[in-house]
């Protein structure tokens, strides 16, 4: 298999895991009682987006010997959409805390 090969597997995996952690947490129910009633959502949600991250990780090293050009955007777009949403999160609990 070519570098390009790997690059699309990875991207669909790396989708794969990026809308299953949003389709997953959504359609599941809350569980547990108190503080804690939910979590079960999150964590699995942070599980899915760790397994996409790796993935992302996996495919921009795989791209970095490739000309310049689409296949090597391709192999960067997972990562910076990983990282823009773990920064939308990091936003969110910072604003969350200073209100």
């Amino acid at each position: 298999m070519t570098r390009l090969h790997w690059i699309i597997l990875l991207f669909a995996l790396w989708t794969a895991l990026y809308a299953g952690s949003f389709l997953v947490t959504a359609n599941m129910p809350p569980d547990g009682d108190g503080f804690t009633r939910g979590m079960n959502r999150v964590t699995l949600f942070l599980q899915f987006q760790l397994g996409a991250g790796v993935s992302a990780a996996i495919a921009w090293w795989t791209g970095r010997l490739l000309p310049r050009g689409w296949q090597r955007w391709l192999s960067r777009l997972p990562a910076m959409m990983t990282v823009a949403l773990f920064l939308l999160i990091g936003i969110m609990a910072l604003a969350a805390t200073l209100a």
